[in-house]
């Protein structure tokens, strides 16, 4: 049997697919020939995916020759996926699909459907929204939940009724099948196969360098309910979805990764790493100890303390993401569910600042309900922060199954029929607020004056506000900032470096002379 995997990837996000290789390695356990078509280097613009998160740190500008990888015009998809179908002639064609890609999925399927080739959708968007891809002309087939076990069934039965393989919805004549769920997937049973991807997609632009890098996850969910995440839905459907792979799973995994892919950097993809027991935390950190390879995760920072940052600095953790999101604490924990203080937030931080692993913040701008003066509470907490390495900004996408999208449409902000593309990653709010709430063009604004408001004294707020052209403020960071201090992770000892980094120490700076230095 041959099964073709269809990856509409967003461009340029060019890490491999978890998901690819899982179903590529219960394939091949089936003794199935099976094949990749992507999307991902299928871009017109270069500055786009992980290069444009890399040049929005403010560090060095990589290129598409930097990665060893080349980009195809994006009127050559269609084309491209006809001709693969058309040489490997798959009996069987295996979709991964978000919202941001609903639209790429249909069309590929569309450029082959006069081939009546069986499908199956499945992801994030089948889980969050079955209705709208059944909805879709040509999608019949979709993998409701977990894809592990409802494909090997399907592999199984594929010459029987394999439509009616639990965990699968399906159309027929216009009307919608439910099959019941699968149970839940043992994450310990499967170690991803990651071989359909060539050796240069692991390259991947990370704290100055670009390096072979291998993703993972320690586990599967999460227990929190951030309201503007659509993780939580993955418990509704069962509460008992967050599991923990077990330490031997894990180091089978992690044997294999290095003795076929050579890697030079991890990066653990967990929703969010501290989010289990504390001891289980450092079984995690004693394995990493094996490898020596520096990694990188994201997590909460309510969650870190003394002895867990002991235990990950000696594993080679070589960064840390966190997510504040909002600065207004009653927002924060009303309307995000996120409960937790400002003074939480600052007092880990300092913890945190004392262990040397370098961090980053991340923020969220033109949330439902939010003004100008919350986007700068959010600034003026990073700010009080202090001790990070880079800021990530971006703008509120109310994605489908998410609490907050649900609230933006009960306030009449939003068009309930309303679907994320890939023009929204970038292109502004999709919100209709009235004032004195922001509007797009503010959104649009502050989420490129955003960093600049955090890291430039406030004696040059002003110039920033009153700036079309922040290539003067860009230029003071990259060279002041981004490749003295961020680069290596010393922001994070030498705190804020005012007295260099943008300078106004002193009532008496010329900032002119800053500018022309």
């Amino acid at each position: 049997m041959k099964v073709l995997i269809v990856y509409p990837n967003l461009p340029m996000m060019i890490t491999p697919a978890t998901s690819v290789a899982i179903f590529t390695s219960i394939l091949r356990s089936k003794g199935c020939e099976v094949d990749l078509f992507e999307t991902t280097l299928y871009s017109d613009h270069e500055n786009s995916g992980m290069l444009y998160k890399s040049k929005l740190g403010g560090g060095r500008g990589y290129s598409i020759n930097d990665l060893d990888m080349q980009l195809k015009p994006t009127n050559q998809v269609l084309p491209d996926f006809v001709t693969k179908v058309n040489n490997f002639k798959p009996d069987l064609l295996l979709f991964s699909t978000v919202e941001d890609t609903l639209k790429d999925t249909t069309l590929l399927l569309e450029s082959v459907c006069d081939l009546d080739i069986p499908h199956i959708v499945g992801g994030v968007l089948p889980i969050n929204d079955p209705e709208l891809c059944l909805e879709q002309e040509h999608i019949n087939v979709i993998c409701r939940y977990e894809g592990e076990l409802v494909l090997s069934d399907v592999i199984d039965n594929f010459k029987k009724d394999w439509h009616r393989t639990k965990g699968l919805w399906y159309k027929h004549k216009n009307k919608i099948y439910r099959n019941e769920f699968q149970p839940l997937v043992d994450i310990n049973n499967i170690v991803p196969d990651y071989s359909l991807y060539s050796k240069n997609r692991f390259n991947r632009p990370i704290g100055g360098k670009v390096r072979t890098t291998v993703q993972f996850e320690t586990y599967r969910g999460c227990p929190y309910s951030c309201t503007f995440c659509n993780s939580p839905m993955t418990r509704q459907i069962n509460k008992n979805y967050l599991r923990r792979k077990n330490i031997d799973s894990l180091e089978k995994e992690l044997d294999h990764y290095v003795e076929t892919l050579n890697p030079q950097y991890f990066f653990i993809i967990d929703d969010s790493f501290l989010a289990r027991p504390k001891n289980e935390i450092f079984s995690v950190c004693k394995l990493l100890q094996k490898y020596k390879l520096p990694w990188w995760n994201n997590t909460r920072l309510e969650n870190v303390d003394k002895d867990i940052l002991q235990a990950m600095k000696d594993s080679y953790c070589d960064r840390i993401q966190f997510g504040i999101e909002c600065g207004n604490e009653k927002y924060r924990k009303d309307i995000l569910f996120r409960n937790v203080t400002n003074a939480t937030y600052c007092e880990k931080a300092s913890i945190l600042n004392e262990s040397n692993i370098p961090y980053g913040l991340n923020a969220i701008i033109g949330l439902p309900g939010e003004t100008r003066d919350m986007v700068f509470e959010t600034i003026e907490l990073i700010r009080e922060i202090e001790g990070y390495d880079g800021i990530g900004v971006s703008i509120f996408i109310p994605y489908r199954g998410t609490k907050l999208r649900h609230y933006a449409i009960e306030k009449g902000w939003l068009n309930k029929d309303w679907v994320s593309g890939q023009g929204y990653l970038h292109g502004g709010s999709a919100l209709k607020m009235p004032k004195p709430y922001l509007q797009n063009d503010e959104i649009l604004d502050l989420s490129t004056k955003f960093k600049h408001y955090c890291y430039f004294d406030k004696q040059l707020w002003p110039d920033i506000d009153n700036s079309t052209d922040l290539q003067k403020f860009e230029d003071i960071y990259n060279r002041e900032f981004y490749t003295k201090y961020a680069i290596g992770g010393n922001a994070h000892k030498l705190r804020r470096l005012k007295s260099v980094f943008a300078c106004v120490s002193s009532p008496q700076t010329d900032i002119h002379n800053i500018f022309a230095n």
